[in-house]
């Protein structure tokens, strides 16, 4: 095997479909690792509806779901559970007074951003564990995680 590295070598042997299945297990192993950590007042659902209601800025609950990809029923109870604790508001539309937008509370943001703080704390500890050649490696393979994780189009 000469004048191959390691990896280009094993990404030769591998199929397409070994590889998705070994990156969708590793991504996930990684994913639910890093959600072990933070504040444990937000559900996965919870911090998810309330990073997306960030990024949306004032939402209706319908489209909030379609972003979030659950049920009406499901994000409405979400959303009832948010604003229990304050995390978010609901404000009139008004563009039809008939209906209502769903906006992040600055405790809401906090509670973000607190989650967000522990859990990447959590990966620089990880990080801070590898050689150089592994963090290298891992730089390099960054743009190509970020290429598959783009929408088509974007």
């Amino acid at each position: 095997m000469t004048g191959v590295t390691r990896p280009a070598a094993e990404a030769e042997a591998m199929t397409d479909v070994e590889l998705a299945a070994r990156l969708r297990m590793t991504l996930g192993r990684l994913s639910r690792r890093v959600r072990q950590y933070g504040p444990r007042t937000l559900t996965s659902s919870q911090a998810s509806t309330l990073s997306s209601l960030e990024a949306l800025g004032p939402v209706r609950l319908g489209d909030l779901a379609a972003h979030e990809g659950v049920s009406a029923p499901t994000q409405s109870r979400l959303v009832a559970s948010l604003e229990a604790q304050a995390l978010l508001r609901r404000t009139p539309d008004v563009d039809d007074r008939r209906a209502t937008l769903l906006e992040i509370t600055p405790e809401g943001r906090r509670q973000l951003e607190r989650l967000r703080t522990e859990r990447s704390a959590f990966l620089v500890e990880r990080l801070g564990t590898l050689s150089p050649e592994q963090r290298a490696a891992l730089v390099g393979a960054l743009d190509v995680l970020e290429s598959l994780a783009a929408s088509p189009g974007e």
